[in-house]
């Protein structure tokens, strides 16, 4: 459960904040995403604190079955590099947060929202061990990614966020392509 926690926190937060900040003071929306963040830190110290080094196998695997007729499943599970890329992950996202509280002026909850979001769906690609569920949450994280190019990003910023979609909408049909053709070959 340490790692649905690590990857549900922040995107709760992040739902929260969007309907929450819309109609409040950006000082709430901010506090709220720096509360989110912290706690979604916290919630990743448990996978450095218990990790066993001398286990070279998945820990803190979680097994659910999604969609059984496919045999898929909400698998997660850590091994030696992806737990230090998880909490890398929270730890940045607190400094994300800290360093936008002056910088973003304008739609400061969808850009608290987006990143909050984005975060917990990183983490959910590291601790992905089922093919699907692991192309889900990458795809996922297209979408705030999009989002922030394309309102908060520089000059060409629409041309930017539109060249990120063509680009990624490309690599993103041919990997479904590669795992539908590897589901058919293997039947796993």
């Amino acid at each position: 459960m340490i790692l649905s926690y690590a990857i549900w926190i922040p995107i709760v937060f992040g739902i929260i904040i969007l309907f929450y900040g819309s109609e409040k003071p950006s000082a709430g929306v901010r506090w709220l995403a720096l509360t989110g963040s912290i706690l979604g830190f916290i919630a990743t110290l448990p996978l450095i604190i218990q990790f066993d080094i001398a286990n070279p196998g998945m820990q803190f695997v979680e097994k659910i079955s999604w969609i059984p007729r496919y045999d898929i499943n909400y698998y997660l599970g850590i091994d030696g590099i992806s737990v230090w890329f998880i909490v890398l992950t929270a730890f940045i996202n607190i400094f994300v947060v800290i360093a936008a509280w002056e910088v973003i002026e304008t739609k400061v909850s969808q850009y608290m929202a987006s990143f909050m979001i984005l975060s917990g769906l990183m983490i959910g690609v590291f601790a992905a061990l089922d093919a699907l569920l692991f192309y889900v949450f990458f795809e996922a994280t297209l979408i705030p990614m999009y989002i922030i190019i394309g309102v908060w990003g520089g000059h060409n910023r629409i041309y930017a966020a539109f060249k990120f979609f063509l680009y990624t909408l490309l690599g993103s049909l041919l990997t479904l392509v590669a795992m539908l053709y590897l589901y058919n070959v293997t039947n796993t």
